[in-house]
This record gives structure tokens, sequence and C-alpha cells, in this order.
């Protein structure tokens, strides 16, 4: 299974063109050519950023180190992030404002158990993400858009997720390329594992892999599932399916399968 996955996750941009030709009007799908740092550009060598300036900009470092955001409205941009760390990109859960765009975030793969790529919440847009356990770890309200999230490795006893959301609210999930190549767990995790959960908007998305390809549970019973969309999504199955649904039922649209086109149906 774990083999199939991953040849579903090298060719999925040959599956989207048995899907169809996308909108003429949408950009072209994420991907390692088109997130992360613009190419040719140098970066300046830097060691790990502790940042308590407000409103400050990071660009154009090969930081080799974690990044932690303790100042609200700070933008990271164009910059290489490398980090056997729990997180890349730390953002406390009091900290707002914080934007991570054209950026590379490389959790290495190995001696980084339970890692995250970005954790903590914000504008997260065009970056290239891989060797974590999970690519964003959302904890707050987020716009997350034209990422490629991809290649999840970790040490320990990983549950790979490439955007896991345990509660919170306002988040949106909107044309990114996430590839799960594991038998477990997810492209997508949307769960009340810690607080209620309302307003997820997942729409528009190659999703692929995982044990399950999309989560949305009211399992945990810590306050109710409520307002979750998938919409328009092209997704692979994982190992045991498209979807796992438990409690409320999400608005479910438009989702085709990513090789055929199939549509996937109603809930």
């Amino acid at each position: 299974m774990r083999r199939r996955l991953a040849r579903l996750g090298a060719s999925f941009a040959a599956a989207l063109a048995v899907s169809g030709a996308q909108a003429a009007d949408r950009a072209p799908w994420p991907d390692a050519a088109n997130t992360g740092p613009p190419p040719g550009l140098a970066l300046k060598p830097s060691g790990e950023l502790i940042v308590t300036e407000p409103g400050a900009v990071i660009s154009g470092l090969d930081i080799r180190g974690m990044v932690t955001v303790k100042a609200p409205n700070v933008t990271i941009v164009n910059c290489r992030i490398t980090a056997a760390r729990f997180s890349v990109v730390q953002i406390p859960a009091d900290v707002t404002g914080t934007t991570v765009k054209t950026s590379e975030i490389d959790g290495v793969g190995h001696d980084n158990a339970g890692s995250n790529g970005i954790n903590g919440q914000g504008t997260f847009v065009g970056n290239n993400i891989h060797h974590v356990e999970n690519g964003v770890n959302v904890t707050g309200p987020s716009l997350i858009r034209d990422n490629y999230i991809h290649d999840l490795r970790a040490s320990g006893t990983p549950h790979y997720d490439g955007i896991q959301i345990d509660g919170g609210h306002d988040v949106a999930i909107l044309h990114n390329t996430i590839i799960n190549d594991h038998a477990q767990t997810s492209a997508v995790m949307i769960d009340n594992y810690f607080s209620p959960v309302s307003n997820i908007r997942v729409d528009g998305n190659v999703l692929v892999g995982g044990g399950y390809t999309v989560y949305s549970s009211d399992g945990f019973k810590n306050g109710p599932v409520s307002g979750v969309s998938f919409t328009d999504n092209r997704m692979g199955t994982g190992h045991w399916g498209y979807r796992s649904i438990e409690g409320e039922n999400p608005e479910w649209r438009g989702n085709v399968d990513v090789r055929t086109g199939a549509d996937l149906g109603a809930r």
C-alpha cells in the first residue's frame, strides 16, 4: 500500500491531466517548481532565530535552526529554514498576524519526533514543506494557500498529517498540494481533540494518501464540530478510503478522484 501511495504522489501531475485540465483562471498546482524561495535567489546564512520585534520582516535567509515568532505581525519570506525540532517555525498561541510565504521548510526527516513544519496560526502561502511529521499544525484562525506539503518523514512513532487541526475556528485551506505517501493518517485532519471546531473550509486542493485522505471527527468530545466543508478537491484515496466522518455532516460537493476525475458523490 505504501508503494502504491508513493507512486500516486510522485505522479500526481499526470493524474491531474487525466482528471481534466484545470480552469484557465487558476494558478498551476503547487509543486517544487513554484513554491519556496525564487530559483537563483542567493540566501544569506543564519542560525536559529527568535523574533521579538513587532512587524519585523525576515527575508532571504538560509536559517539553520528553529524560528520562533514572539511578536505580532511578523513576516517570513523567501527563506529556507532547516531544523530537526518539534517545530521548524513556532508561533505561540498568543501571537497573531504572522505571515510565512514562499519559503522552504525542511524538518530533516530524522531525530524529529512529533515535528511540525509550522506550528501556530497565521497566513501561510506558497511554502514548500517537507520531512516533518505534520506539515502545518493549526492553532488558530489561519489562511493556508498554495503550499506544497510532501515527503512527510519523522522519527519516533509518527502519525502523519499534511494539515492538522485539533480544535479551532476560521481556517481556510485553499489550492494546496498535500501528498501523504504513508498508509496513515491523513492529508487533512480536523478534530476536537483540544477544543470545538467551527468554520473550516477545505476547497480546491490536491489531497492524496494517508489512512483516510481527509477526516472530520468529533470523536474526542471536547465540544462540537460544525461548519466544516470539503469542496472542489481532487483526491487520491488513502489506505481505507477518501474520507472518515464522525458527528456533524460537513458540506461535501465537487470532490473528484485525482486520477480518473470520477465524482466522489455526496457525503
